[in-house]
């Protein structure tokens, strides 16, 4: 790497790093505010707060990395165009791509730290953050036994229950299969049932069959229609399945798959899993589109100018992302094509704008 191209990367890291943090902070002190009163509520103690905080970090840098990263190259550009350095480096015989280049290597960067964040740290920390809130802090009874591709939980009267799935509104549980226990953990009761329903305020079996065991003597008969409470209610489902940013992209698409099979509309979570690979991509992509305009008129207009234009583009990129969300989960679009409307579109723009740029210059 030049020295010329080591001067561009170094400003350009130290600009991201720094803005990141202050935006961090800045998410941590909201976030702070807005949980202040539950976590009072529930006598929450400083160090299980300052742990809930810590695990809910890198959630908060995968959302705020795309913004840091655009602030970051508006200001790395603006600077070197007030400064009359990109004048002096196009003197000098230096091409347009080898001024941009460090940017584009850092935003690259800055895409693959988001993308690792998302797939290894982010998923494991939000876990522990939410058992944090949940059990620790909230006091509620963790109840999964094992959790693979599926779901032992206790119930009441001594029981455990087997569940293959957990439909996206968490109001049905489907396959189960319910063992009731003795004392001596010997099973005296099986229930097969193809669905629990949260019905009624209640859990209720559907479609299901109680087998009884006396000695050596198995009764069947139909049970729809019973109440088998595991759950006080379908929020605290939120202790057993994972959330969106719980799972990493295999995880994620095995739960599309399993819902495809069950015959539940899925849509929804195919988009949320495109968008684990198109969001971490917005990194890159602002840097390129930010280059022409950070040169051509942060100029003259200072450091208040550039923050006022990240947050233009800003916002234009998460309005794309909110439309191809919203006609993704209504089914006007694909999922793929949804996920990646505003990657495209801005890709598009930054490649014409760069060319046009590069013939004027």
């Amino acid at each position: 790497m030049s020295i010329l191209a080591k001067h561009i990367f170094k400003e350009f890291i130290t600009l991201l790093l720094g803005v990141l943090v202050g935006i961090v902070v800045v998410y941590l002190c909201v976030e702070f505010l807005q949980k202040a009163d539950r976590m009072i509520k529930h006598h929450a103690t400083l160090l299980q707060v300052a742990k809930y905080f810590l695990y809910s970090t890198p959630n908060m840098i995968t959302m705020s990395l795309p913004m840091a990263t655009l602030i970051a190259a508006l200001l790395a550009m603006g600077n070197l165009s007030r400064h009359n350095e990109i004048i002096a480096m196009r003197a000098g015989g230096a091409s347009l791509v080898r001024i941009i280049a460090p940017l584009v290597a850092g935003g690259l960067l800055a895409s693959v730290f988001g993308f690792i964040n998302n797939e290894v740290i982010m998923p494991a920390c939000m876990e522990r953050a939410n058992y944090i809130r949940l059990v620790e802090i909230e006091k509620k009874q963790q109840t999964v036994m094992f959790q693979q591709s599926r779901l032992w939980l206790r119930g009441p009267d001594n029981s455990i229950a087997n569940i293959e799935l957990i439909s996206p509104n968490r109001n049905e549980m489907i396959g189960l299969n319910i063992y009731k226990l003795n004392p001596d953990f010997s099973v005296r009761e099986r229930i097969k049932a193809e669905k629990l329903i949260w019905k009624d305020n209640a859990w209720r079996l559907n479609r299901s069959y109680t087998y009884t065991i006396t000695g050596d003597t198995v009764r069947s008969r139909i049970s729809d229609g019973e109440v088998y409470n595991i759950l006080e209610k379908p929020d605290d489902l939120g202790m057993v399945v994972k959330d969106s940013e719980e799972m990493n992209f295999a995880e994620m698409r095995d739960y599309v798959n399993r819902l495809k099979k069950s015959g539940y509309e899925s849509s929804k979570y195919e988009v949320q899993l495109h968008n684990k690979l198109a969001f971490p991509l917005a990194s890159l992509l602002v840097v390129l589109i930010s280059i022409p305009f950070s040169i051509q008129r942060v100029r003259s207009g200072g450091t208040g100018k550039g923050f006022a234009f990240a947050i233009l583009i800003a916002f234009v990129y998460l309005t794309l992302m909110s439309i191809g969300e919203s006609f993704g989960n209504s089914g006007v679009l694909p999922p793929f094509l949804a996920a990646w409307l505003a990657n495209s579109i801005f890709a598009t723009a930054s490649l014409i704008v760069l060319h046009r740029m590069q013939k004027s210059m």
